[in-house]
């Protein structure tokens, strides 16, 4: 049996097809002409952008507003502008500005430490790959005509690849590369197709017309199953079809436990386009609009109309449900080449999120001032990231009171009650949550930030990954400070962290009287039937007995000890 990590649940069973996704080798090469160079890269990149709208002509659904965002960065003029320079003023082949310029897009968004931006680097590199299929007069396999069954391993499989799969013939998806949250894993599991990442050398260890079973949900796989494997796994499989199927039955419904007590379930989304899948699942609103998608990627700043136009269309589409924006978390080691930030030493700790917009209030007010105009659309909410003090919450709101003055003398409308709330990701701001709590309207526990602080462990680092866990007791006992705070101080406390979506951290965070639970779309459903099956009562005695152990692992072993109850 080989392991790798699941990222679509499921079971599947089929013959292997081999994608090779294989990193092409592109000397540095300058050239006499560079004007054919130019004329070379534009038909080229034009002839996948005229491909790409082909496919979203013939979409929809979740593939639909997937390949929609895949589409809008190909049409951003900032994607090729690196390439162009590199060909006009640097006489390079137009293969190798194409490596050049968009590498240096792609490692803008590799840098980012939010997951679902990150995982845009890989859309980015789909673009640059097709491109260079085009320059080098490349054969492309037909993975749109696949016998039944089929199971695909690849080193990658790209967004595009995926828009292209008749979905129907596909039983599993193995591959190198990838995450939770890159496109191809989103489509599995809106498709219900068990996905494996991080299968070390898997377009070697298989050969095509390999028979094999794998469990999305374990990231295992076996190769030529036996007849025992086969059952135990086909049982487990007609299981979880029941279980999926008895999940639609929560689409719709109030969100609250069989002793009556009620939370909002909402989404975190990174676009407007991800507002269709927040919507097909019932979620009751919108717990983060990642800001970031609007400055990535981008030769200058957006302006005001650029971001109003992009908020409104969220506020509009989520027609009345609350949606809580976040102001811009860049800086340090999240980069925006036209900000032109100093490298630095500990990004984590540095230069970044409300610290960065204080500092810069051209770039803060013009955000507010969108934000606040396009409130008077729906039912829209501020909240600023990395608070670590009273003072910079403070002068955050002052900011935006000059903002609404601002609009008000301008005879602009917007929303005169607009909430504001604060991210308690920092240790210092779950300490001081009782005075927090009376100078703003709602708290959201930000878990992957707040781990990382409070254990002294950069998530990223897979050294010493092991150590970062929301397990710890000690970001247990901030948790609750921060709930307690909030609450003696008359507002509601919601997370937006991965841990919100964890299924066996749920009825802890239910017991500790979290208010509202924001995570990915997917999840939403399946939460909602964990939380319709406990009571809140029990949770808090969970919680009360969780309060008092000393470690991770005797945390976790209680939790489970729970969920099979």
């Amino acid at each position: 049996m080989l392991k790798g990590k699941g990222v679509s649940t499921g079971i599947g069973f089929g013959k292997i097809v081999i994608l090779k996704n294989e990193e092409k080798i592109i000397e540095k090469k300058t050239v006499e002409n560079p004007e054919a160079e130019m004329q070379k890269f534009k038909q080229a990149f034009n002839q996948v952008v005229k491909e790409t709208e082909e496919m979203v002509e013939k979409l929809s659904g979740t593939e639909l507003d997937i390949m929609q965002a895949y589409l809008m960065i190909m049409q951003d003029p900032s994607l090729i502008s690196e390439t162009e320079n590199a060909i006009t003023n640097l006489k390079y082949s137009a293969e190798y500005a194409v490596e050049v310029g968009f590498n240096s897009v792609i490692q803008i968004f590799e840098n980012m430490d939010d997951e679902y931006m990150a995982a845009r680097s890989r859309d980015i590199a789909d673009i640059k790959n097709r491109v260079l299929s085009k320059l080098f007069n490349e054969e492309t396999i037909n993975i749109s005509k696949l016998e039944e069954n089929t199971i695909i391993v690849a080193k990658e499989l790209t967004t595009s690849d995926t828009a292209k799969l008749d979905f129907k013939n596909v039983s599993g998806i193995i591959t190198e590369l990838g995450g939770t949250n890159s496109h191809t894993s989103i489509m599995a599991r809106t498709h219900a197709i068990p996905a494996i990442t991080k299968v070390e050398e898997a377009t070697k260890i298989f050969r095509n017309g390999d028979y094999v079973a794998i469990d999305g949900s374990l990231g295992e796989i076996y190769l030529n199953p036996s007849e025992e494997e086969k059952q135990k796994l086909l049982k487990l499989k007609e299981k979880m079809q029941k279980e999926n199927q008895e999940l639609e039955k929560f689409k719709g419904l109030e969100t609250k436990t069989k002793d009556g007590y009620k939370v909002e379930l909402v989404a975190n989304i990174g676009t407007p386009a991800d507002v269709e899948i927040v919507l097909k699942n019932t979620a009751e609103g919108v717990g983060l609009l990642r800001s970031e998608f609007l400055y990535m990627d981008s030769e200058n700043m957006p302006t005001e109309e650029e971001q109003y136009n992009a908020y409104k269309e969220v506020a509009e589409k989520m027609q009345g449900k609350s949606v809580i924006i976040r102001t811009l978390d860049v800086g340090g080691d999240k980069e925006l080449k036209y900000l032109k930030l100093e490298k630095e030493a500990n990004p984590f700790l540095g230069y970044r999120a409300i610290r960065l917009c204080l500092d810069n209030l051209n770039i803060f007010k013009t955000q507010l001032r969108a934000i606040l105009r396009a409130s008077h659309y729906g039912n829209l909410s501020i909240m600023f990231p990395m608070i670590s003090s009273i003072e910079e919450l403070r002068e955050a709101k002052k900011i935006l009171e000059e903002c609404k003055t601002e609009l008000d003398n301008e005879n602009i409308p917007y929303k005169k009650d607009i909430k504001t709330g604060i991210m308690i990701e920092i240790p210092s701001a779950a300490l001081i949550s009782y005075g927090l709590a009376r100078e703003c309207d709602f708290f959201s526990i930000g878990t992957n930030d707040l781990i990382q602080y409070t254990v002294a462990v950069e998530r990223g680092n897979e050294k010493i990954a092991k150590l970062y866990t929301k397990f710890h007791p000690g970001v247990i006992k901030l948790v609750k400070e921060a709930i307690n705070g909030a609450h003696d101080g008359g507002i509601f406390c919601g997370m937006c962290g991965e841990a919100a979506g964890d299924d066996l951290y749920i009825p802890l965070l239910i017991g500790l009287g979290l208010d509202e639970f924001s995570m990915n779309s997917n999840s939403i459903l399946k939460a909602r039937k964990i939380i319709s099956n406990l009571e809140k009562s029990e949770c808090e005695k969970l919680a009360e007995r969780i309060l008092m152990l000393s470690s991770a692992e005797e945390v976790e072993k209680e939790l489970k000890k729970f969920s099979q109850k």
